[in-house]
């Protein structure tokens, strides 16, 4: 019913409203600077309207709640916006270090320097004579060396400054995600359907802004009002009130999670690009400086300095200084190979590997086909696989083990029937006492051949050995029943297999099914087995079971001391198995031509004066490891010269080998066909295999007259004004298509400039993302602003608004009590 107390109740109601409306509208004046803050508004309605005589009475207003401005998409469109603006400001403000690291602006730059060093090659050349262009040489070589160097060096501390930023950035983001959290729970606790707390709320979407800028996140909200945040890939960071960590150490960065127990475990994630935010953006940059992968800046760099120390001392070592060498030579320490062979499975020969399935140290080794087994063994898999892992660059030299087989034994011999031949140089003879049938004839001459292997190997003077064998193949082992098979013992052994002597015509010759020829291992060529060398531990995953491993023959947890079965993963140490003293502990061991190559060695009287009409020829076929090396010098020495005691004597020390002359005679090198004197560094300018550990070599330090402008002539005679050797560096300057690591090839000018290239590009790309993307960044804050910031003259016009319908408000209750003095005056 209508009245005089109606009336006093819409007074009161509506005075309750606008005073609200008026600390709404304060609250949001006094936050019109706060960071994320949205404007908010008293939503009102009208009361529930009262029946009355005339028709339904209106009761006034009613407050229903106080609101944000607040635009959802336009928020996740900042959050994303501030994800990659965090990203590229991350790389823009790094990328200039990067660089100034590699600054090319003056002469004092790699290139420059470079130039340099072959300009003192080509004065040495005009006077190979003087000692002050040998010192110059020298210097500008070591002042290459310093340049490259210092890279690595500054290299190495913007990674340690960037690990430091790294680190605090994911600390405060690790802060944040718990702040959200904490939010989440008094969100979630004191929220109502009309009653939000829209001041928690903007402190939640704030937090959630600023993590953004660290990484690239999703959000949604559940029904109890909490935030769940999650990175890219899936992995939470909040959910309700519960919060995960991250975790950065050793370059990688880890999401971290508890069980019931508080047991912590660690699983790493990707890092680059894909994190997104300031994180990624840094994590992107490390990448290209980290270190083990040959294709960003810094394997790069290494792969400059690699080919150049190769092309350098392959030259270098053909020459000879002004005077021989007089005092012992050492080669570089041959490093502890771990040696894993991996039989490949013959049932599962056809199988192809796909790519993304198999890693090797953390490199993807790529597709492997498959291919059909050939009497038992998967020659042409064991072939692919090799060309892969080698391919992929992943630190692991990949060989195969030559193996020939000859056709089946067609018939047996007869009677006195005799078969010549010879293997590898060595001459076979056999002839049937009876008649045999063609097992017994297989049999016989694989053990003929045997024998005769037997015997060379037993004369000191044959060195290296034969490391090959015969056996009879059985249709399981490479060759078909009663086939001769010849195969190197030496695991990873390539050396060819020669057969010669097979007259086709010869009745019992052509029995035996072998072809003449020379046979190196390949995919029809090979024992079936693939051996892995590596200097460092071989890591290898192949999914989450022994499914691939078992395809590769490395499954079923025996393979080194803690493998685990079934869980499709390797570590293979050389304390598991090593090759001792293995040439391919050498830094550039995938150069060695040793198959029917060799190298010369002069030896001269304390004089300088030749000592012999002819040089030593060392023949290093079959050459397995150091040792191998020095029986094959030593030997070579005693057929030349007779002497004892032996004028230059070679030995294995410390896992190096040592040149050591008597004090009458000196030495020198010449012709080497295997470049092994420039992958052992005995007679090179350069030492090391990289950037970081490339350095003169004390030898030519310590005397300039052992620095080679000249060679050997063929009379044995060093000439002092010999250059023929400088003016060949000279030519590595413009040598087109140069063998780099990673697969390219150019000139060592082209390739250089190439990387530096890379650099500018990629730092000039993140400017001009930067400054697109700061812009589409403001446009959105002001759409931001525009639809939830706080409008000063709004709120003032507002306020203005509020007063009036206050005062209206507080007259009606002026109103309503002269009204009720009325009435109790009629009384």
């Amino acid at each position: 019913m209508s009245g005089i107390s109606t009336i006093l109740n819409i007074a009161k109601e509506a005075l309750s409203a606008q005073q609200t409306a008026i600390s709404v509208a304060s609250h949001n004046i006094a936050n019109a600077d706060t960071e994320g803050y949205s404007q908010q508004s008293l939503n009102l309605t009208t009361a529930s309207s009262s029946p009355v005589g005339v028709g339904n009475l209106g009761n006034g207003v009613k407050a229903v709640s106080i609101m944000r401005q607040y635009d959802r998409f336009l928020t996740r469109q900042i959050v994303e916006q501030n994800s990659t603006l965090g990203y590229l400001e991350a790389q823009s403000e790094t990328y200039p270090v990067v660089e100034a690291i590699f600054d090319e602006t003056d002469d004092l730059g790699v290139s420059g320097i470079l130039n340099s060093f072959w300009d003192s090659w080509q004065e040495l050349s005009d006077n190979p004579e003087l000692e002050s262009a040998r010192q110059q040489v020298l210097e500008k070589g070591q002042l290459l060396v310093d340049k490259l160097h210092h890279i690595v060096s500054s290299i190495g501390q913007l990674r340690s400054d960037l690990n430091v930023s790294m680190d605090s950035a994911i600390n405060e983001a690790n802060t944040i995600t718990r702040q959200i959290a904490d939010l989440n729970l008094q969100i979630s606790s004191t929220e109502t359907p009309t009653a939000q707390q829209n001041d928690l709320r903007d402190q939640r979407d704030t937090l959630v802004n600023e993590l953004s800028g660290y990484l690239d996140i999703s959000y949604f909200e559940s029904s109890n009002s909490a935030y769940t945040v999650m990175l890219s890939d899936g992995h939470s960071l909040v959910t309700n009130d519960k919060q995960w960590d991250l975790g950065w150490s050793e370059d990688s960065l880890s999401w971290i999670s508890e069980d019931a127990s508080g047991r912590r475990s660690e699983t790493a994630l990707k890092g680059g690009a894909s994190l997104g935010g300031k994180i990624g953006g840094w994590s992107e940059v490390l990448g290209q400086i980290a270190e083990g992968d040959p294709d960003n800046y810094l394997g790069q760099m290494n792969a400059f300095a690699n080919t150049l120390i190769r092309e350098v001392n392959q030259q270098y070592s053909q020459g000879v200084g002004l005077t021989p060498f007089d005092e012992e030579l050492q080669s570089v320490e041959v490093a502890d190979t771990a040696l894993l062979t991996a039989t490949i499975n013959a049932e599962t020969a056809a199988s192809t590997v796909a790519t993304g399935t198999l890693e090797i140290n953390g490199t993807d080794i790529g597709r492997i086909p498959g291919g059909a087994a050939s009497f038992g063994l998967a020659t042409t898999k064991s072939a692919n696989t090799a060309t892969a892992i080698n391919a992929a660059e992943c630190g692991v030299t990949a060989k195969l083990t030559t193996q020939v087989s000859g056709d089946a034994v067609s018939s047996g011999l007869g009677a006195g029937e005799t078969v010549n031949f010879s293997v590898c140089g060595i001459d076979i003879s056999y002839t049937a006492a009876a008649v045999e049938t063609a097992e017994q004839t297989a049999a016989n001459v694989v053990s003929a051949i045997n024998g005769a292997l037997a015997s060379y190997n037993s004369d000191p003077a044959n060195t290296p050995q034969m490391t090959l064998e015969a056996v009879v193949g059985d249709g399981a082992n490479g060759g078909a029943a009663n086939s001769i098979i010849l195969c190197n013992t030496n695991e990873g052994d390539e050396s060819a297999i020669v057969i010669s002597g097979i007259d086709p015509a010869d009745a019992a010759e052509n029995k035996l099914g072998l072809n003449n020829g020379s046979f190196q291992a390949d995919a029809v060529h090979n024992t079936g087995t693939v051996a892995l060398f590596s200097t460092e531990d071989i890591e290898i995953e192949a999914g989450t079971n022994d499914s691939l491993l078992n395809q590769l023959g490395l499954g079923g947890g025996n393979v080194s001391a803690d493998d685990i079965a079934g869980d499709g993963r390797l570590t293979f140490r050389t304390s598991d198995n090593a090759a001792k003293g293995s040439l391919q502990g050498l830094g550039y061991a995938d150069q060695l031509q040793t198959d029917n190559g060799s190298f010369d060695i002069w030896l001269y009287d304390a004089d300088g004066n030749p000592a012999l009409t002819t040089s030593v020829t060392v023949d290093l076929t079959r050459a397995y490891t150091l040792q191998d090396v020095a029986d094959a010098i030593n030997t070579a020495l005693s057929n030349e010269t007779g002497a004892s005691p032996a004028w230059l004597v070679a030995s294995v020390r410390d896992n190096q080998l040592v040149l050591t002359p008597n004090k009458t005679h000196q030495f020198a090198f010449a012709e080497d066909t295997t470049n092994f004197l420039a992958t052992a560094e005995l007679n090179t300018f350069f030492s090391g295999s990289s950037a970081a550990d490339i350095a003169i070599q004390q030898t030519v330090l310590d005397n300039t007259d052992y620095l080679a402008a000249g060679t050997v002539s063929e009379n044995g005679k060093i000439y002092t004004g010999d250059n023929s050797n400088s003016l060949q560096i000279i030519n590595i300057r413009d040598k087109e298509r140069l063998a780099f690591q990673g697969g390219k090839e150019a000139t060592l000018d082209d390739f250089y400039a190439a990387l530096i290239s890379d650099i500018g590009t990629d730092s000039q790309v993140a400017d001009n993302n930067l400054e697109f993307n700061t812009l589409l960044a403001n446009q959105l804050m002001n759409m931001r602003d525009s639809a939830s910031g706080v409008s000063l003259d709004e709120e003032m016009a507002n306020l203005i608004k509020y007063q009036q319908a206050y005062t209206a408000a507080a007259k009606l209750i002026t109103i309503a009590d002269e009204m009720m003095q009325t009435l109790l005056d009629t009384i």
